[in-house]
């Protein structure tokens, strides 16, 4: 995990927590810990539970089992104003008819923080999410990335331990999007808190997170940095969910997963190095991204694959072209059926 001049975040707790409804479940039996000053990012399909978690962390859902501690103290009856929490959304909820100063002097005016303090420190979250000289603008004469930053700089404004992130750059642009993801990662090494953030982009969660907890169906599948996951999915789902990837399905009904950039199109079987497995493809599509090459592959069973290289493969024109799809078993992932 990158190091930090401070951290002043607190650590988060999950023991055994589920949540169940009277006809689904949720959220079931997840454990997790959350360590201080770290940038924690909740990933998966939707309704996969990370929403639930993050809500539960929040106080917004009561608990069916199992419990949760910040700061090491239990929330069991602890209300969601009582936490100390910063929560940002993916609407922004900023008042309209307040200045970016005064919405974000709002909670510590709640808080009854002197006016010179508060000032001081509003001003001070104002300049760390880089909006120094917005003070007097209204929400409406603000962009949409604007209006993001100033509910961030009101959610860290109270210098909260934790801060939650439910899916906040969801309604923006890719391009404000991608430039929002560098402005967080800054401002959390700034700042030393604890950060939880909820996506379903597994690009950004990539891009942003120290770890990353990986939900399906109410479970969590496995939590780890980006290049663990990545490189050592510990199930079919993460290999499958995170980043492009080739499944090789076996007749025994295992699965190997190979990566773009660790798979090799051959033009016949002849050129397959000694000691590596391979099978027979067909070329769909080659596509040029500047920085290489993509190929879409077709398998024997029907499936589809993706094979990245730095250089053009000479042999190769057109499409629908006959190769030999050939990897380093160290570099592939196997799963049973």
């Amino acid at each position: 995990m990158p190091e930090r001049a401070e951290r002043a975040g607190a650590e988060i707790v999950l023991a055994g927590v589920s949540k169940h409804y009277p006809k689904s479940i949720a959220l079931d039996d997840v454990s997790l810990v959350v360590e201080p000053g770290e940038f924690m990012t909740f990933l998966g399909p939707s309704g996969s539970g990370k929403t639930t978690t993050l809500g539960l962390i929040a106080g917004f859902t009561d608990l069916t089992s199992g419990y949760i501690e910040i700061d090491g103290r239990r929330m069991d009856d602890v209300p969601v104003h009582q936490r100390g929490l910063g929560i940002v959304f993916q609407h922004y909820a900023l008042f309209p008819h307040l200045t970016v100063l005064d919405n974000v002097l709002f909670p510590l005016r709640q808080r009854k923080v002197a006016r010179a303090e508060a000032d001081h420190l509003a001003r001070a979250a104002l300049d760390t999410a880089g909006l120094s000289g917005f003070e007097g603008r209204y929400p409406r004469e603000l962009s949409g990335g604007q209006q993001q930053r100033v509910a961030l700089a009101r959610a860290l404004v109270f210098e909260p331990q934790v801060l939650l992130l439910d899916e906040p750059l969801g309604a923006l642009d890719k391009q404000l999007r991608e430039r929002l993801q560098l402005e967080l990662r800054r401002i959390h090494r700034e700042v030393g808190r604890t950060f939880v953030f909820v996506t379903h982009d597994q690009e950004e969660a990539l891009t942003l997170s120290d770890r990353i907890a990986v939900f399906n169906e109410g479970r969590i599948e496995q939590v780890g940095t980006a290049k663990e996951l990545y490189e050592r999915p510990a199930s079919r789902f993460v290999a499958g969910f995170i980043g492009e990837s080739t499944m090789i399905h076996h007749a025994q009904g295992g699965v190997t997963v190979v990566r773009p950039e660790h798979g090799l199109l051959l033009p016949d079987e002849t050129a397959v190095g000694a000691g590596r497995p391979a099978v027979p493809v067909t070329v769909r599509q080659t596509i040029y991204l500047g920085s290489g090459w993509k190929y879409e592959i077709v398998l024997p069973d029907g499936s589809t694959g993706v094979v990245r290289s730095a250089d053009a493969l000479g042999w190769m024109s057109g499409e629908n072209v006959p190769a030999v799809l050939s990897w380093d078993p160290a570099l592939a992932s196997a799963f049973d059926a």
